[in-house]
Parts: C-alpha cells; sequence; structure tokens
C-alpha cells in the first residue's frame, strides 16, 4: 500500500462475506464469488490521489480488473469499500515471492490462512 497509496490510513480489519480469497490464472490475488465462504483483510482510507495511482497500478485504464463497491463488515459495521477485482475468474498459480510479499504487508493474515497452500507451485 505504500507505493501505490503514500497517503493510505489504516481503518480495520474487514470481512467479505460471499467471496473467495484466490489466485488467478494471471498470477496475482483476486476473488470470486463463493456462497459461504469470506475473505478477511486489512480496510484502508485513501485519498482520490490514492485511487488514481491504484487505478493506474491496477490497469483500470486497460480493463485488467474491475472497481466496485462492496459491502464490507468492519467491527460489526457494513460499509461500502472499494475492490479491485480481475475479470478472470480461472484459478492459477503464483510465484512464492509474491505470496510473502502479501503476507508481511498485512496486518492480519486471516486472509490468506486458508487458501495459500494450493497456490505455491512445487519447486
Amino acid at each position: 500500500m505504500n507505493k501505490p497509496c503514500p497517503d493510505h490510513l489504516y481503518f480495520g480489519n474487514g470481512i467479505l462475506k460471499g467471496f473467495s480469497w484466490v489466485i488467478s490464472l494471471h498470477g496475482y490475488a483476486n476473488i470470486i464469488k463463493s456462497e459461504g465462504d469470506e475473505v478477511h483483510g486489512v480496510i484502508h482510507k485513501i485519498s482520490e490521489a490514492d485511487e488514481l495511482n491504484l487505478d493506474k497500478y491496477e490497469s483500470i485504464l486497460n480493463l485488467s480488473h474491475q472497481k466496485e463497491m462492496m459491502n464490507v463488515m468492519i467491527d460489526k459495521t457494513n460499509y461500502k469499500c472499494l475492490v479491485y477485482i480481475h475479470p478472470n475468474k480461472t484459478i492459477g498459480l503464483t510465484k512464492g515471492e509474491y505470496l510473502k510479499q502479501i503476507a508481511s504487508t498485512s496486518n492480519s493474515n486471516r486472509h490468506q490462512t486458508k487458501p495459500l497452500r494450493g497456490y505455491i507451485p512445487p519447486p
């Protein structure tokens, strides 16, 4: 978050219900609809400049990702939060270094606990 969003402020740990955290065919984190599942993650407040930087970082103009406002539960309260989603829902693998990067930048590793091992390719 520091690089694309220098103005970000930690807001809380959130839960997105009805989705599952996956690694898509493109090799990066994504979410897919999944009844009964939930994604845990860290929520930040960002500035308009941060959002423009994220749009570039996530390739919104090239249609690589789509952004949506979704209901996220934070401390038993629903908030509308901005979420970037890759349209390709095909499950894939990623390099172990990317997963380490996600784990090292998260205040709450709960969002990776369940699915991580299935996305690390064998040596």
